[in-house]
């Protein structure tokens, strides 16, 4: 078996909810306007570089965002539950891909995932954090308005994915009560990037 049989054979292991470009012809099967595919929108609301800077990426899923982000030079930690779906494997997902990128671009990525819930988990003393991602997962928090300003308190920027009025007005107010002020924003408009209907998504960065 060669490198990449086996690469295919052990992605074929796992169900994915991030879709993931490992190298030509080798990628994750998931949703389609997730993973690197949102990263592509991601990465136009950041610097060119993210040397020296700390990411908190909620919600990590597979973690191709922290991957991402640490091949820019960043120090990141992810985020995730496996209690969030029930029979999901996403954190080995996450060391596999890590573990993956690491030997492909032969160098160590400093990259700690969490388990547990967003709520309890920002509690704890992390640091601060130059960027957090929120994408694609705030609007499931059962206390927003607590996690918003501790976020803003842990961090100077925040990236959100949300996908109708009622969120947008949510947390983009809950970004501005505690001191954060919109950056950036996109509608990612996937309807037309994959020709059907799909959600309405956007990306809102606040940041001091």
């Amino acid at each position: 078996m060669t490198e990449d049989e086996f690469i295919k054979q052990k992605i074929a292991g796992f169900s994915w909810y991030q879709t993931i470009q490992f190298k030509e012809g080798i990628k994750s099967v998931g949703c389609e306007w997730c993973g690197d595919p949102a990263w592509g929108n991601i990465k136009k609301l950041l610097p060119d570089n993210l040397n020296g800077k700390r990411i908190l990426d909620l919600g990590s899923n597979a973690g191709i965002f922290c991957v991402r982000s640490a091949l820019m030079g960043a120090e990141c930690v992810g985020i995730e539950s496996d209690e969030w779906k029930k029979d999901t494997d996403y954190l080995k997902q996450a060391e596999f891909v890590k573990d993956y990128f690491e030997k492909d671009k032969k160098r160590s990525l400093p990259i700690r995932y969490l388990e547990g819930r967003i709520e309890d988990i920002i509690e704890q003393d992390l640091g601060h954090f130059d960027y957090c991602y929120g994408i694609a997962c705030l609007y499931y928090l059962k206390e927003p308005e607590k996690v918003m300003k501790r976020l803003t308190d842990i961090s100077d920027n925040i990236i959100m994915r949300l996908r109708d009025i009622n969120q947008i007005e949510l947390f983009t107010g809950l970004a501005e009560k505690n001191g954060l002020f919109l950056k950036g924003c996109m509608r990612e408009e996937w309807w037309t990037k994959l020709g059907r209907v799909t959600d309405d998504f956007y990306l809102y960065h606040y940041g001091r």
